[in-house]
Parts: C-alpha cells; structure tokens; sequence
C-alpha cells in the first residue's frame, strides 16, 4: 500500500469571492484520498507544477452565485502540494531556505481587506503614520502617496497583496507582501483588494502540523 501524500493545509479559511473561484478548472490530478483533506465544503489546491483549481465545493460556488451577488464570498480552506520534500525540516522552518522552494499560485482572488485585518496574518500592523522603516526611504512619504493613490484612483487590482501557506513555524499563515497596503486601505475605507497566495513546505501532521 503506497504511502498517503504529505500536503500543506491552511491555517485560516479565506473569504473568497466566489466569482473569481468559478473561473477556476477542476482539479484533474491523481487521485487525493479524503482521509487526508480537510472537512470544509470548498477547498482550493495550489501546486508548483500547475494551475490552481477548485478540489471540491464546485456545486457550492454555484449556489452563491445563482443569488446574484457578484461580490459574494465563500469560505475556502486551501491545499497545497509541498514543493520542499517531506524530510527537509529545515526548509520549512528557516526562511532563507525556505525561500528557495516558494512558488506562487496562479490566481488572483477578491478579498476583503478587513477580513485580512481580522484573520491576523500580518506580522506587524503598519500605519499611515508608522510604516516600516528602511534605510534610505522616506516610508512615511510613500504611505501618504500610498493613500492619496487609494482616495483618488481606488485599489490597483494588478498588485495583489501575497499570503504565504504555512510560512510560520510551518503551519501558520502570514502576510508576505502587503502590510502597507492593507493599513492603507483602511485607513482610507477602501475595502475589496485582491491576494494571491504562496507556498513552499508544511510541517507534517505527526510533527504538529495542521490535519491532513
């Protein structure tokens, strides 16, 4: 009998808008047995080696959509297929190897940028008036363009903020790329954002990683 897959789970569940999921194919891979997906009724898979797609809650979708709300949102878990191999600890756990094997997914996704704020992903709150500071930028100047771009021209949906799969400790969720610019939605009521996501290892079950 052939080994079960190691598979990276999500930490949070992500209130997609469904529109943006119906858009995706079904997954057409091997075979995944259900004792080591996770129990929630749509779950998006992410793989280095091809394009995101919708590994079950396909029915679902369409139900929310059949409402006709295109904003409408649906709960989705994500799975990914590990790109670090299953015994390298050291890539899932240190982000300078990690770093090596992190791939992107293919889609982008409507989100709210509140329900970022409130799934606590990012690693540190950045406000208008507290940016990150880094050598040689002026980062308040920028977060007050950042703003001045978002009351006047509204979110860029061409340049999604990025959450990585599993990024902490291997099984933790967290913003990648972004912190500035969910602080300055909010600042200044922008809401709908789009993110795309990442991932690279996940820390197997028996070691405390999340359900398989």
């Amino acid at each position: 009998m052939s080994a079960l897959p190691h598979l990276g789970i999500s930490s949070n569940v992500y209130p997609l808008e469904a529109e943006d999921l119906a858009a995706l194919p079904d997954y057409d891979g091997p075979e995944i047995p259900r004792e080591v997906l996770p129990r929630d009724d749509v779950l998006l898979y992410m793989r280095p080696d091809g394009p995101d797609a919708l590994l079950r809650g396909r029915s679902h979708v369409t139900s929310v959509l059949a409402v006709g709300d295109v904003h409408a949102s649906v709960p989705v878990r994500i799975v990914f297929k590990p790109s670090v191999p299953k015994w390298n600890l050291l890539a899932v756990l240190v982000r300078i190897f990690r770093n090596r094997y992190r791939f992107e997914g293919t889609g982008v996704y409507h989100i709210s940028a509140q329900a970022v704020r409130d799934l606590k992903v990012e690693r540190a709150i950045r406000t208008l008036d507290n940016p990150q500071p880094r050598a040689g930028k002026d980062r308040a100047a920028s977060m007050r363009r950042l703003a001045a771009s978002l009351r006047t021209r509204g979110y860029d949906e061409s340049k999604p903020i990025n959450i990585q799969i599993c990024r902490t400790g291997g099984r933790t969720d967290s913003l990648r790329q972004g912190h500035h610019r969910i602080s300055a939605c909010l600042a200044c009521g922008v809401d709908r954002i789009t993110v795309h996501f990442s991932a690279a290892g996940a820390l197997p079950r028996g070691l405390g990683g999340n359900r398989e």
